[in-house]
This record gives C-alpha cells, sequence and structure tokens, in this order.
C-alpha cells in the first residue's frame, strides 16, 4: 500500500514523527539512533507559521519536555507492574522496545501498518542479542479480531500502554476500543495503563511551567498542525471531566488505581539540570494522573466487537458515475483500499454522482469517514454523494459523526 495514501487516511503518524524528534533532542537513550536509521525526508520540524521565532522555539522546548517526560514516567509505571509483557498501542517510532527488551520485557508494538512498516526493520536493525524479545504488528484496535491476531504469540499477563491516543477516537471508535481491550485482559490477566485521562494537558502544563501561559495558542496550532484532520477529545472520557471518565471506564467493566505523575516524575535532560524549572514543573504536573485499569468481571463489558478485519470492495465506474459496495470493515488497516479504489476511478475523470451500498458494511471507523469526506469534497453538488441500505449500527456512526446533516441522501437499510 502506497505510504501516501496510509498518511493521508491516518495523520495521527505526523504527531508521532514529532515525539520521536523530540526524544532525540532530549538525550533520551536510543531515539537518536532510531531518528538516523528511518532516514525520513519527510520526518522535519513541524512548520509553525508564525513570525515570532522566539516563542515558537519555547513552545517547541515545551513539547520536547514533554515528550521526554512523558516517555520516562510510562517507563517507570510499566515497571511498577509485576507483568512482563508490554503491549504498547500504539507504539510510534519510540525507542521503548529496545530500551525494555534490553531489561527483560518481551515488547510488543501495536500501530497503524504505515508506522509498522518503517519501525519493524529499524528496531530490529538496531537490537542484537534480545530481537526475540521485540515484536511489531499493524492492527486496529477498533478490531476484536485484529488486535487478537497481533497478541496470539504472546503468552502471560500483559501490560498495555497507551499515551495520547484514547483523545483521537470517535465515541463508537471509544466504546469498541475499551471493549476490546477489556476483552483481552479478562482472557490474559494484567492491566492497561493509561495517560491519557489524567495527563492530557502535560503540553500545556509544560509551557505554563516554562513562563508561556500567554502563547497556549501557538501551542495549540503547532500540535493541531501535526495531526490535521482529527477531531481531539471529542468522547466520553473528556467531554465531563474526569469524574465522567471514570463513570465511562466503570461502565465498561474496569477498576481504576489512580497514581500521581509525580510518584514517578523523572530526571529530565531537556530541562538541562534546571533545578528550579524542574520544581515549576513537578507543581505544573501536581494534579497530573496516571490511570491503571483492570477487569471487573462482576460488572462486565456488554459488547464486545468480534468481527474480522476483512473488507471486500467491488466497483462499477461509467459515465461520471461510481457505485461502490462494501463489505466488512473499513478502518484503519482498510480505510486506505478504499481511498485507492476512489482515486483510481477519479483519475479516469470526473465524477458527478457516487453511491455507496452500505447493505454488507458492519462498521465504519473516523479513517473511513475521513475517505468518505474526500469524496463528498471532491463532488461539485453534495447531493451527488447517496449511500444506501445503511445498517442501524453504521447509521449511528454515521449521526454521531454528524454525517447526517453532511450527506442528504442516506436510507437505511
Amino acid at each position: 500500500m502506497d505510504d501516501e495514501l496510509l498518511s493521508r487516511v491516518n495523520p495521527v503518524y505526523k504527531h508521532e514523527q514529532s515525539c520521536i524528534m523530540n526524544l532525540a533532542r532530549a538525550g533520551v537513550e536510543n531515539a537518536q539512533n532510531v531518528l538516523e536509521a528511518l532516514e525520513y525526508d519527510k520526518l522535519t520540524d513541524v512548520d509553525p507559521q508564525f513570525n515570532d521565532m522566539e516563542i515558537v522555539e519555547l513552545v517547541n522546548r515545551a513539547l520536547c519536555i514533554a515528550d521526554e517526560a512523558k516517555y520516562l514516567m510510562t517507563n517507570d509505571m510499566i515497571r511498577g507492574y509485576e507483568f512482563n509483557n508490554i503491549v504498547d498501542m500504539p507504539c510510534g517510532y519510540s525507542p521503548r522496545g529496545l530500551l525494555m527488551s534490553n531489561e527483560g520485557y518481551k515488547y510488543v508494538g501495536l500501530d497503524f501498518p504505515i508506522v509498522i512498516s518503517d519501525i519493524l526493520p529499524v528496531i530490529k536493525g538496531l537490537c542484537s542479542k534480545n530481537a526475540h524479545r521485540i515484536s511489531y504488528e499493524a492492527m486496529d484496535a477498533t478490531n476484536f479480531g485484529s488486535l487478537s491476531h497481533a497478541l496470539e504469540n504472546v503468552t502471560g499477563e500483559i501490560s498495555i500502554v497507551s499515551e495520547l491516543f484514547l483523545s483521537y477516537l470517535t465515541e463508537n471508535e471509544l466504546i469498541s476500543v475499551c471493549d476490546n481491550i477489556y476483552k483481552i485482559l479478562a482472557s490474559r490477566g494484567g492491566c492497561w495503563i493509561t495517560f491519557d485521562i489524567g495527563c492530557g494537558n502535560i503540553y500545556r502544563n509544560t509551557l505554563n511551567a516554562l513562563g508561556g501561559q500567554a502563547y497556549s495558542n501557538t501551542l495549540d496550532s503547532i500540535v493541531l498542525n501535526s495531526i490535521e484532520g482529527l477531531d481531539l477529545f471529542n468522547n466520553s472520557l473528556f467531554k465531563k471531566g474526569r469524574e465522567g471518565a471514570e463513570d465511562f471506564l466503570k461502565f465498561r467493566g474496569f477498576d481504576i488505581e489512580k497514581i500521581s505523575v509525580n510518584e514517578v516524575f523523572p530526571e529530565l535532560k531537556s530541562t538541562g539540570n534546571d533545578i528550579e524549572l524542574t520544581e515549576k514543573l513537578k507543581e505544573a504536573y501536581d494534579d497530573m494522573e496516571y490511570w491503571t485499569l483492570t477487569v471487573n468481571k462482576r460488572r462486565g463489558s456488554r459488547v464486545i466487537n468480534t468481527q474480522s478485519q476483512q473488507c471486500t470492495i467491488d466497483k462499477k465506474l461509467g459515465n461520471g458515475f461510481l457505485y461502490l459496495s462494501i463489505s466488512g470493515r473499513i478502518d484503519t488497516i482498510t480505510a486506505p483500499n478504499l481511498l485507492e479504489v476512489y482515486e483510481e476511478a477519479l483519475s479516469q475523470g470526473e465524477l458527478e454522482k457516487i453511491t455507496i451500498d452500505c447493505k454488507n458494511l458492519d462498521y465504519i471507523s473516523s479513517a473511513g469517514l475521513r475517505v468518505i469526506l474526500m469524496m463528498v469534497k471532491n463532488l461539485k453538488n453534495v447531493s451527488g454523494m447517496t449511500l444506501k441500505n445503511v445498517s442501524p449500527v453504521v447509521m449511528d456512526i454515521l449521526d454521531t459523526a454528524g454525517f447526517c446533516d453532511t450527506i442528504e441522501n442516506i436510507t437505511s437499510a
């Protein structure tokens, strides 16, 4: 699959690129080696599009400190539990696999195909004696079949780790991910360590510690520029505060342990041994928490998505009319296929009408919705798009994402 297609469907990987650059700048062990081995022309600084470079440098320093702190604190959280298997989701371009395998852990990195295809050969090239302890798998966390397959060679209890992942999810995706992780932990044992909920403000808090409160809008612009096309913090874990997030996770069957980040606050190279700044960071991080989730089988999770990741797309094209019939799932793994089919049809001439038969479409994620939105934007008239035979499950996803307001012609199965 073409990397360009993958990146357009899954723009979050650009943020993962900026994280490895920041870790390298901070002097994190193995980060520079990973960055150099990637040989990425596209792994360049985010274009800040601002005139005041002094402010931009301040914001970029905050991003660097925050990414180093996040990486080191999560590593210490992992060490706090007795589970030998680490499941890093998403793993990005992090050097965590190299570090943890050297410490005797077995490490599984999970992410989009574009990330896995890049990081796997890099890590294997840098790792020698502990290569047998590291593996990488492409998966979609909303798909239980995909997630289960990625972990089929893992035996024993696991520590699932997520850093700033849950904020990218739509409501439907969040429910699927939580239910899938519940089922994985219920069968294998272990825990889910998440940085997302209690530490979501780490970038802003770091900027505040540096005295840059007035430049929070600049920070937001730089971060959002690296994840263009994503609607952040728009699900139940973030809309109603931490109390609402706790209620949501308990309803989905989890028990929650909260640990203050000050219990795992690390020594940071990116602060330059500035004692005063370190104290300011500790104060700024004071209300931040890691949440460790374990399964409460008495409550249980009511809906578990066990569908496969298979997808087939049948196409008919003629006289400016594109007809698609989709079966299975359109998610992170399969959405690039839909984009490829569409752009192949577009290359043969302007499209006036597009009809998608959703009779056998089981599920569509935000990656798939992003492709449909591309189709709609390229039509001269929005009324040229029709989605027909939409199931109640898919209709709910479309409605939640606002597509029922955007697309006039949507009919139920």
